[in-house]
């Protein structure tokens, strides 16, 4: 999950400020520290429905700080939105199927308590890697699901301090750590406007690094990264 930044407008975005840590979950509780529309902004309001029919693959980034970035894409899959949602749950498949993606697995899986109580969530990590530059994190994800309205979201932050979780190791066995001050982000599937038999997807994401050569990483390759989410899942389901 990485960005690239083209713009320079600056936007409030809720939650986000100089202290960031408030915006991350505490891995020992069961608790979601983030609302989803802290997480899902409307960066692109109205997106061009012939550009979506002709498989083109929408992209909006704004600058929020001096080292935040929060970028939208919006797509269309030719596939119904559940089955979308499902490509997305298949954490085990990250690996061979998000681009950048090297190293990934669900730490634990539970349902949330609070203002989400009983939405499932899982604590996941993760190692990407883009242009030779590693970066690693823990996610606690939100999954929510509306059949009855045949949409379906999923939205996370970082879990802070995985360092001081003992069932949090890397695949060579070390502690784990976050490489990101603030990474939250949203998939929204949903029935596309004429054929509810395709989605439309909305991805979304702000991200804040914590150093000028991996900030640089995702400037230089972030948005084909973003695009290519959409392209994996088109992959999967568009046969």
């Amino acid at each position: 999950m990485t960005i690239l930044t083209l713009g320079c407008i600056l936007l409030p975005v809720s939650g986000i400020g100089a202290d960031k840590e408030p915006l991350k979950a505490d891995g020992k509780t069961n608790v979601m520290p983030v609302r989803w529309d802290q997480t899902f902004l409307r960066l692109i309001p109205s997106p061009d429905k012939g550009k979506l029919e002709r498989g083109e693959i929408l992209c909006e980034i704004k600058k929020v700080g001096s080292d935040t970035v929060l970028a939208q894409t919006v797509g269309l899959i030719k596939a119904k939105a559940e089955d979308c949602y499902k490509v997305v749950l298949n954490y085990n498949q990250y690996i061979t199927l998000m681009p950048c993606t090297v190293e990934s697995k669900v730490i634990r899986s539970f349902p949330l308590e609070g203002e989400y109580a009983g939405a499932e969530a899982v604590d996941f990590w993760t190692r990407i890697r883009v242009f030779g530059f590693n970066t690693r994190y823990l996610l606690r994800i939100a999954h929510l699901p509306e059949p009855n309205k045949h949409r379906f979201r999923s939205f996370w932050t970082l879990v802070g301090h995985p360092d001081q979780l003992p069932s949090c190791l890397d695949n060579e066995k070390k502690t784990c750590r976050n490489d990101l001050a603030v990474n939250l982000g949203s998939h929204q599937f949903e029935p596309f406007p004429g054929n509810s038999n395709y989605t439309l997807h909305t991805y979304t994401l702000t991200v804040s690094g914590k150093s000028w050569l991996q900030q640089m990483a995702f400037h230089l390759g972030g948005t084909k990264s973003m695009e290519d989410v959409i392209l994996a899942i088109r992959s999967v389901l568009e046969k």
